[in-house]
């Protein structure tokens, strides 16, 4: 793998989880922009949200660990 390509993984997570935290936002308001204040709408609004962010985290570990298989570990 490439730097590059260790790079672009690291971006299109981040990007991800940016557009994940996003929608978050969007959710936890009403078409108004009103906040929710409601526990059970804004934990309805969460569901989902942390799983999706392991999963670009994980994108992320699963990207180093393949790059340092093929060159090695980097101790900077």
């Amino acid at each position: 793998m490439e730097i590059s390509k260790l790079s672009h993984y690291y971006w299109m997570a981040c990007d991800r989880m940016h557009n994940i935290v996003d929608d978050l936002y969007e959710d936890l308001h009403d078409d108004y922009g009103i906040p929710l204040q409601n526990k059970s709408k804004v934990d309805q609004a969460m569901e989902g949200v942390r799983i999706a962010i392991l999963q670009e985290l994980d994108l992320i570990k699963t990207a180093i660990h393949e790059y340092e298989d093929i060159h090695g570990k980097e101790e900077l």
